[in-house]
């Protein structure tokens, strides 16, 4: 473990009177430095520089880079004046800084990037709080453009650079300020996001690099719409900052453990397993906690199952296969004898959970996962042709066209080219609240918080938003020139073309999180378990169907049966056009993943890490097979191959034999 090692430099007191014009709190620094001192959120060793000679502050930045071991992590942070000169080079005002001698009283950016270039440190971060004027020297305007394209001027790698802003905030006319230099929102942020927890949008424990740069952009922008934080990175793997001490449940999951209910506490088995796999070493110790409170529960059920998901992980054994034994890539047998029979063909480690992020077309599955990356692997070999970096947690892949692959990493979408995993466009929502996909013809439609937006496919250039006046938006289908999507209590369709509404239909219970689309009829479950059927092109509604739990997942369809999984544990199948329950499963399956029907066989991932295959006609169980964790994306069918994914990181193709 390599040592971690801050210098903060701040100037906000200048000889030059031209420069008296800064008006960022002179704590800024202070306050950073303490939170990156605390040795339980970061550890940092800290040296802080206030007000000192371009000439102190840069043998100290000589001595951050000098003498550095490849492990560690090294972390500059400048608050102050950004001046260019008349060639429109960047330099970092000190305390003695005069805008007609910057090139011996002040810091260059060249100097700063040639000690970070000689470093040896492949963590090297870069923290930019300041903003540029555009006047050098005194009595004429400099040259150059209002930005300052700084990014440009720190390439390297092994190295991240954060930026507040690269825009001119305000200018000098001689020794005349106009304008008025923005406040430090941008270092307020960062202290918050690190001091409080909040930065750690994954909820693993740790905050990296990336989850700091993103929810300081977003409060940045929220709170001043005119300054725009940049980030630019070359590095190996995540750069942990610190640690969220102040970790707790998600709120669902504590109000699942404290329900009266054994199915809510059966429920958050699931999303226990996973938080302790991805969860860093004082995550795992609380939710650990949680686990053993499980296995007494007085709930047989819930013990049971807790026992049988946990053992493996607490060290107190279990029932269902190891990590080793699930991760070989033989063939493994079935759970019962049954034929049709089906063995794992092969399996692909992807080193991270596994949500709803899977796709597949040619010869080639997509799969995303919680760490950000993206690895398209082969049908026939399992082996990987490429790999994306997302840098926040892949939510969503969908294959868009024969060249072309989707991505949902919040609060961005990235369009890739299918063979090659180069990105083609980017487009950046204006929340992290998740976003939903879908696409048809021309153009891919985006839905995030209370808004829907439709990207031109090829380009990434916006075409129209739909924002009603309340809304939260669930989830999102496109066909034919139609768009779906629902909040809450209602279900719209929306004009493909123009963005405008068409129609609006009021639902009794709350709409659950996806729908499924088929024959011009949208089938939408909620959270009650009603399962309702809407004329895609009317809005009427054609039929209702209680199922007797909660709908849970989306529900699928295909040949005339429609198929959902409720929070009872019980697969259902419905007749498409009538809404009739054809059959009920036998067996109890709590599942977090929607089924899928292909050549007359529903297949189904459960929360206990099982892939089962059904008859579409009956619900019979036609066989099962086991994986290490449990099941969370979809399974997909590609030239008589299942594949699907689980939560502990790993990408099964299953094949099958004797199906229909």
């Amino acid at each position: 473990m390599g040592r971690r090692l801050a210098l903060l430099v701040a100037t906000y007191e200048y000889q030059d009177a031209g420069l008296r014009g800064l008006t960022a709190p002179a704590h800024d620094a202070e306050a950073l430095a303490g939170v990156l001192r605390d040795p339980d959120i970061a550890g940092f060793e800290v040296t802080t520089l206030i007000n000192e000679p371009h000439y102190r502050a840069g043998e100290a930045i000589g001595d951050l880079f000098r003498d550095r071991r490849r492990d560690d992590l090294t972390l500059l942070y400048f608050t102050g004046h950004g001046l260019k000169d008349d060639e429109g080079r960047l330099h970092l005002a000190m305390s003695n800084t005069r805008r007609d001698n910057l090139a011996f009283t002040s810091l260059p950016a060249e100097q700063i990037d040639r000690a970070m270039t000689g470093c040896v440190s492949r963590q090297q971060v870069l923290i930019l709080d300041c903003c540029y004027s555009g006047a050098f020297p005194a009595g004429r305007l400099a040259k150059g453009d209002a930005d300052m394209h700084t990014l440009e001027r720190f390439r390297g790698r092994g190295r991240s650079v954060l930026t507040a802003s690269d825009a001119t905030q305000y200018s000098f006319e001689g020794d005349q300020v106009h304008g008025l230099a923005p406040q430090s929102v941008f270092t307020r942020h960062l202290v918050t996001g690190l001091r409080d927890g909040s930065a750690d949008l994954d909820g693993d424990g740790d905050i990296t690099l990336d989850e700091l740069y993103a929810y300081v952009h977003d409060k940045v922008v929220e709170e001043m719409p005119q300054q725009r934080p940049k980030k630019q990175e070359d590095v190996e793997g995540r750069i942990v900052i610190a640690r969220n001490v102040n970790w707790r449940l998600p709120e669902h999951l504590r109000h699942a453990l404290a329900s009266p209910v054994a199915a809510d506490r059966l429920g958050a088995i699931e999303g226990l397993a996973h938080r302790h796999q991805v969860g860093n070493a004082s995550v795992r110790e609380q939710i650990a906690a949680e686990m053993r409170r499980l296995l007494d529960d007085d709930s047989r059920a819930v013990s049971t199952a807790a026992a049988a998901r946990f053992g493996p992980l607490l060290g107190t054994g279990g029932s269902g296969p190891t990590a080793s034994e699930a991760g070989s890539s033989a063939p493994v047998a079935l759970r019962s004898p049954n034929r049709p029979t089906a063995t794992i063909k092969w399996t692909f480690p992807t080193e991270a959970a596994v949500h709803a992020a899977l796709a597949v077309i040619n010869r080639l599955v997509y799969v995303g996962n919680s760490y950000g990356r993206v690895h398209a692997v082969e049908t026939a070999t399992g082996r990987s042709r490429w790999r994306f970096e997302a840098g926040s947690p892949v939510r969503t892949v969908l294959a868009v066209t024969e060249g072309a692959v989707a991505v949902v990493a919040s609060p961005c979408l990235h369009m890739l080219d299918a063979h090659t995993g180069g990105e083609r466009w980017q487009f950046r929502a204006r929340s992290r609240a998740s976003l939903v996909l879908a696409t048809d013809g021309g153009a891919v439609y985006l839905a995030y918080a209370n808004s829907v937006v439709a990207l031109n496919l090829a380009t990434g250039d916006k075409i129209w938003t739909f924002c009603p006046r309340i809304a939260h938006f669930r989830w999102l289908a496109a066909a034919g020139g139609l768009v779906w999507t629902a909040t809450d209590r209602a279900v719209y369709g929306v004009n493909a073309t123009t963005g405008k509404r068409k129609w609006r239909t009021a639902v009794t219970t709350p709409v659950s999180s996806r729908s499924a689309l088929s024959g011009w009829v949208l089938y939408v479950g909620s959270g009650d378990g009603h399962l309702y059927a809407i004329d895609a092109l009317t809005g009427q509604l054609r039929w209702r169907t209680p199922t007797g739990g909660g709908i849970t997942t989306s529900p699928a369809v295909a040949d005339g049966l429609v198929c959902v999984s409720t929070d009872a544990g019980v697969l259902c199948g419905i007749d498409a056009a009538t809404g009739e329950i054809r059959w009920k499963s036998a067996r109890h399956m709590l599942t977090q993943s929607p089924p899928i029907v292909a050549n007359g066989t529903v297949y189904v991932g459960s929360a206990d890490g099982h892939l089962y295959a059904l008859s579409a006609d009956t619900g019979a169980e036609r066989w099962g097979v086991s994986t290490t964790l449990g099941i969370q994306p979809p399974p997909l069918t590609y030239g008589g191959v299942v594949y699907v994914a689980d939560a502990s990181g790993r990408l099964y193709a299953v094949e099958t034999r004797g199906e229909p």
